[in-house]
């Protein structure tokens, strides 16, 4: 049975997705802070942003260069000694990409549904809790996810010319992640299944591949040239260490570079375990969390029902079906080893169009006990959004609310402290605790953060103190905080800091709430003593004297 076609006024189209993103980002901006800096990866992005207006474009390790390279115009444009300026020209790129991706929701929607029931997913999408707050954050997500799916909707057009403007956005979605070389195979597997046979599907492919490639070699050479792997990444390396601590270790994270040398410590067994059904396992307990606060609902029973979807076009049921799976499946090791939402959010508009799903079969085919009018149906999608912006808006409000400045004022006053008073290697800390501490060094003196150099030493930008040494961060592994001391002496680890919860490593919980019982760990900071109400941390120093005494 073919998907009935509701034909719409382009006036009223417009209308609704006007006020779908009004609503947007009204609930983008109410967890955007405009007064507080970037921190994380995303200041990464922002610095390399500033070097690329430079001059600079080398390849950084751990990311790609499209993010950075796309604002890099942006920020020609702004002069100013204020590192907030730049936080917030790379914010408002960020939420004008992550609003301009609910209209192209809405064509790719229009694949596989009417008028109305496209807007209700880019309905579905616009409103998503998770996507809003990441928005105003300055990640990649919303660039990656708004090329990911014009190279979708261009791969679903029955003409195969379009497989060509597809394949070059495939090579933009490389450059902006590593891993996004994935989108090249799921959307090559989509055209063959697709439109095989059609008319000129050979010569547009060749076409397609050959642009997809030019597109993409930039980033080949120039990683070739850096580090000798056109495919280098510094995950790549390290990824069959173990355990996402002993990825980042100093000590570890070489121990097993490739997946061979891993099977020949470990055995194949372990790499199954470890890797393949560990990652499935993380993908499993992540994507419920994603879909909250009512994707959740609607999620199984659109994957229920698109195995029997006759509104839809089988080919674009599958096709749908391969991305999410293949996208799965290329992220699994890297999800068994971390386990973090973001790397899964470029899922959300792909679960989306199976959500719709069980909407547009209530509606318009009703249950067994009863069935809607034309006039019911419309009031019925009408309280469906109604519910899905009430629940988005609780979701945002009480999930992740509005930044809280008392806590980001107390991380920025513990930064100083560290830059100020650590001089020497810091144990690598994950968390709020360390969040502003780059920001503080970059920024003193104010205008400095304008002469970043990508790859460069944090020491750089520092001043030395009388012995010559800077803040400086260093992974170490350790099962226990004795194992942890013991290989950091090796590294020369200094200062440990610890929060009151959610550590890194979890035995450093402990040592914040037992100091007693470690002698050997000098306290030097304690947040309680300068009447901090948030931010809960200690900084410890080594004795590896009183160490050796007591660990003979």
């Amino acid at each position: 049975m073919m998907q009935r076609t509701l034909q719409l006024p382009r006036s009223k189209i417009i209308l609704c997705l006007v006020l779908i993103i009004s609503i947007s980002l009204g609930l983008k901006l109410y967890s955007t802070d405009f007064s507080l800096p970037v921190n994380s990866d995303n200041l990464l992005f922002t610095l390399h942003a500033i070097a690329h207006t430079n001059g600079d474009f080398s390849q950084a390790a751990h990311v790609g260069l499209g993010w950075s390279l796309f604002v890099s115009p942006f920020f020609s444009l702004v002069d100013s000694d204020n590192f907030i300026d730049y936080s917030n020209t790379i914010r408002v790129i960020s939420l004008a990409l992550a609003t301009c991706s609910i209209p192209v929701m809405y064509a790719v929607c229009r694949k596989f549904f009417d008028h109305k029931y496209s807007l209700i997913g880019s309905s579905l999408f616009a409103f998503e809790p998770h996507l809003n707050y990441n928005a105003g954050a300055a990640f990649t997500e919303p660039l990656f996810i708004i090329t990911i799916l014009s190279s979708f909707y261009f791969v679903l057009t029955k003409n195969t010319r379009y497989i060509i403007p597809s394949l070059i956005l495939a090579g933009a979605v490389f450059w902006i992640r590593p891993n996004g070389f994935i989108i090249f195979l799921i959307i090559t597997i989509i055209y063959f299944i697709t439109l095989k046979g059609q008319k000129h599907y050979f010569r547009n492919y060749a076409i397609g591949l050959t642009l997809f490639l030019i597109v993409i070699s930039p980033v080949l050479l120039q990683k070739y040239d850096q580090f000798g792997d056109p495919f280098y990444s510094y995950y790549n390396e390290r990824i069959f260490a173990g355990s996402y601590e002993q990825l980042l270790g100093e000590n570890t994270g070489k121990i097993n570079p490739t997946a061979m040398d891993y099977i020949k410590n470990e055995g194949i067994g372990s790499l199954l375990e470890n890797y393949v059904l560990q990652g499935l396992f993380n993908t499993l307990m992540l994507l419920p969390k994603i879909s909250l606060p009512y994707l959740i609902i609607l999620i199984p029973f659109g994957i229920l029902f698109s195995f029997r979807a006759f509104d839809q076009s089988s080919n674009y049921i599958k096709a749908n079906w391969i991305f999410i799976l293949l996208s799965i499946s290329s992220m699994l090791l890297v999800i068994a080893i971390i386990p973090e939402k973001r790397f899964l959010y470029f899922l959300l508009p792909f679960l989306i169009i199976f959500s719709v799903i069980p909407i547009q079969r209530v509606v318009e085919y009703g249950l067994s006990t009863f069935s809607f009018t034309k006039r019911q149906k419309n009031i019925f999608l009408i309280i469906i959004i109604f519910i899905v912006i009430i629940l988005s808006g609780y979701f945002t409000a009480f999930q992740y609310g509005k930044p809280d400045l008392v806590f980001e004022n107390e991380k920025k006053d513990f930064a100083k402290f560290v830059v100020n008073n650590l001089h020497g290697k810091v144990l690598r800390e994950f968390g709020p605790a360390t969040d502003y501490v780059v920001y503080q060094i970059i920024t003193n003196p104010s205008e400095q953060f304008k002469q970043y150099k990508i790859g460069s030493e944090w020491a750089e930008y520092q001043e030395l103190d009388k012995n010559g040494r800077s803040f400086e961060t260093v992974s170490i592994y350790g099962k226990s905080l004795t194992e942890l001391v013991k290989n950091g002496k090796e590294f020369e680890l200094e200062y440990v800091i610890t929060k009151k919860e959610k550590n890194f490593y979890p035995f450093l919980s402990d040592l914040y709430s037992n100091e007693e019982n470690y002698p050997y760990m000098v306290k030097i900071f304690d947040s309680n003593e300068f009447a901090y109400k948030k931010l809960k941390v200690k900084v410890f120093e080594i004795d590896y004297e009183k160490f050796n005494n007591n660990n003979e």
